[in-house]
């Protein structure tokens, strides 16, 4: 049987098998950290740094403007914000009010947009002046009350509120705060039942979906990343704060357990805010893990790379398809990646490849891979963080505190977990998986089995617990009966000395169900021809699994979040026929 609780062998020896997790709402956390390392640099942007009781000081005025407005429990306020401070300030702020965050992507065209504001019953929006038009074409359409601005000249200052002349009826973000008091309030809130986030999946297929994650989620998952990732248990003072301490009270020999240890970490991601991985990886974990997190207002390589150097940089955030992008920048060599100690992956598998060169560019780090999604607040499992534990290759390591693996049959048939190493659904059981699908029963229920989060994706676990995750259940495609797993291949085509990316969908064919197609980015100066990739790569992969067609492209279409668009790839070829 596979399914996989905490095993003491590859886990801090001086952690309880289970953690205790205290029941207080996600505020707590910010009162804690401000507590433990108030004037501390939170965060810095464009080079001018935020401290700790910054944030907390906006965040209690934004939460009381809240409540001026008649916004609290139960109610709903999304987010449509570029990466900036005063999107933590609003994060915060919503938390504190009592009531539920729902970010939107600020570049959501208007059908999406006003679809995801109308199926989240949102009563307030903040807006930023460079995307604000978006939520003016759409207003009348939905059941919006409020709409809250900001811009460029809020920044760091209240006292100047941005140009409201062009929108009547809307409050400045610097007014209202401006306005309110810096005053603590008991905002009634039941941490296992209510909502801290409605976020909405990426909708592969069909519309997205709110899910649905309370206060007991979101302390939950953050309690499991302090203690995966830093050695740290919770203390819940009597004032309400809730504090992150190292179990091991020597700091020598603590520094030499944990690569990132509380209170020491500078970290950088190119993850928007309004992704489940920003919001929870720069917004949330970092305030109970003492972090100075470094803001970019968008990822471009070179000044990524600069932020590096600058501010000498220890732990990196990232996915495949930006390590590809930096790994194959020129000039990369000549940086010095010294600082960096830890170097995190998700989103999608790393290839053998681009594994082995990011541990060549970052000689000091160690290289790890995660593994969570929107559904399970954000992490479920992660490579081994406390020193002496054993790495994995190709592996997403092993689940976290207080949390069950397993692998059941694709066809659904059966809950059993499958024998070690067979490939099946991955489901996960834990206090991190979410209450369910806003006002989605079904859709619920179909995914939510027993307490058995479905997650769609396809893994293997092994003798020692370790989980590998072998592709999207999704994206599997179907060849003359055959299943096909387009990771696979891809790991095959990178493996190419000539290649610099890959990606495989599946193209269908009349009578024959779906074709490996390959969509490759060659190196520069590379003269390779297609014939001779699929030669290489057929050469490699089982009969069923050889790529039928393949097409050299200059770049792959991305996402707001920073992935690859498979979906996009797919309604190209579409077209074509």
């Amino acid at each position: 049987m596979n399914v996989q609780l905490s095993k003491k062998n590859n886990y801090d020896l001086d952690f309880p098998e289970i953690l205790d997790i205290p029941n207080v709402s996600a505020g707590a956390i910010l009162k804690g950290s401000v507590k433990q390392y108030g004037e501390k640099n939170a965060y810095i942007y464009r080079d001018t740094p935020i401290s700790y009781n910054a944030i907390y000081q906006e965040a209690k005025r934004f939460a009381n403007a809240l409540r001026t407005l008649g916004i609290g429990r139960g109610m709903v306020v999304s987010t449509h914000l570029p990466t900036c401070p005063q999107y933590v300030a609003a994060y915060y702020g919503i938390i504190l009010s009592g009531a539920a965050y729902s970010p939107l992507n600020p570049y959501l065209p208007a059908g999406d947009l006003t679809h995801q504001l109308n199926d989240s019953e949102t009563q307030v929006v903040v807006t930023h002046e460079s995307v604000a038009h978006s939520i003016r074409e759409v207003l009348t359409n939905t059941q919006v009350k409020h709409v809250i601005l900001t811009g460029e000249s809020e920044i760091y200052s209240n006292e100047t509120p941005v140009l409201m002349d062009d929108y009547d009826g809307w409050y400045s973000f610097a007014a209202l705060k401006a306005a309110a008091s810096e005053d603590d309030f008991d905002a009634g809130i039941v941490p296992e039942l209510d909502l801290a986030h409605i976020a909405y999946t990426g909708g592969t297929t069909g519309s997205p979906k709110g899910v649905m994650i309370t206060h007991a989620n979101l302390v939950s998952n953050i309690t499991q990343i302090a203690a995966w990732t830093a050695g740290a248990l919770p203390i819940l003072d009597s004032d309400g704060a809730l504090r992150f301490v190292a179990v091991e009270q020597d700091r020598e020999i603590y520094k030499k357990k944990y690569l990132i240890p509380l209170g020491e970490e500078v970290r950088l991601s190119p993850s928007p805010l309004f992704h489940i991985t920003g919001g929870i990886g720069m917004i949330v974990s970092p305030m109970a893990q003492g972090v100075t997190t470094l803001l970019p207002d968008r990822f471009v390589p070179t000044q990524f790379l600069d932020l590096i150097e600058k501010y000498s940089v220890s732990s990196i955030n990232g996915a495949p398809a930006m390590w590809n992008i930096l790994l194959n920048l020129p000039g990369v060599d000549s940086y010095d990646f010294s600082t960096i100690r830890n170097i995190s992956s998700g989103a999608a598998p790393l290839s053998q490849k681009e594994l082995g060169l990011l541990k060549e560019m970052f000689p000091n780090a160690r290289v790890g891979e995660g593994y969570g999604l929107t559904e399970a607040t954000a992490s479920v499992a992660g490579s081994v963080m406390v020193a002496g534990g054993v790495h994995k290759v190709g592996t997403v390591g092993l689940p976290t505190y207080n949390t069950k693996i397993k692998v059941v049959s694709l066809d659904g048939m059966s809950e059993d977990p499958l024998p070690t190493g067979q490939a099946g659904e991955i489901c996960i059981y834990g206090p991190q998986v979410m209450k369910g699908y806003f006002n989605k029963p079904e859709e619920t229920a179909a995914t939510l089995r027993s307490g058995w989060l479905h997650t769609g994706d396809i893994g293997i676990i092994d003798e020692d617990g370790y989980l590998a995750i072998v592709d999207r259940k999704k994206e599997m495609l179907i060849y003359n009966g055959y299943n096909v797993y387009p990771s696979r291949i891809e790991e095959v085509l990178v493996s190419h000395p000539d290649v610099q990316n890959a990606i495989v969908i599946g193209k269908p064919v009349e009578g024959i169900g779906e074709i490996p197609k390959a969509f490759v980015i060659l190196k520069p100066g590379s003269g390779l021809s297609e014939e001779e990739l699929m030669t290489y790569t057929n050469e490699r992969v089982v009969h069923y699994s050889k790529v039928r067609e393949l097409e050299f492209l200059e770049q792959f279409p991305m996402t707001a979040a920073g992935k690859i668009s498979k979906i996009h790839l797919k309604k190209q070829e579409l077209e074509k026929h």
